[in-house]
C-alpha cells in the first residue's frame, strides 16, 4: 500500500497540470510553464514552475522591466510593451 501511494504521489507531482483555478499554463519550445499572477502595487508578480524539471521562477513586471529569479539564477530584462492591466499574461 505504501509503495502504491508513493508511486501515485510521484506521478501526480510530475504532471504539469494546473491544480488550482487561479493557475495558468502555457507551452513554449517544449517547456510547459505553470504559474499564478498577482498584483503588488504597480507591479505584476508571476510565480510558477517550468516542466520538465520543475524549476521554479518568480518574475516581477513593472512597465517594460522584468526582474526576478529563474531556477535560482537572477534575471533582468525588458519587454516590448507593458502588460495590460486586468489581462492574463503568457497566452502563447
Amino acid at each position: 500500500m505504501v509503495i502504491k501511494t508513493f508511486i501515485s504521489a510521484a506521478v501526480l507531482l510530475s504532471l504539469p497540470v494546473a491544480a488550482y483555478a487561479n493557475e495558468r499554463t502555457f507551452k513554449r519550445d517544449g517547456i510547459t510553464y505553470v504559474y499564478t499572477s498577482s498584483r503588488d502595487g504597480d507591479a505584476t508578480v508571476l510565480e510558477g514552475k517550468a516542466f520538465p524539471g520543475g524549476s521554479s521562477y518568480t518574475l516581477t513586471v513593472r512597465g517594460t522591466r522584468v526582474t526576478g529569479n529563474v531556477g535560482g539564477t537572477p534575471v533582468s530584462f525588458r519587454i516590448a510593451k507593458p502588460l495590460a492591466k486586468g489581462v492574463e499574461t503568457a497566452s502563447r
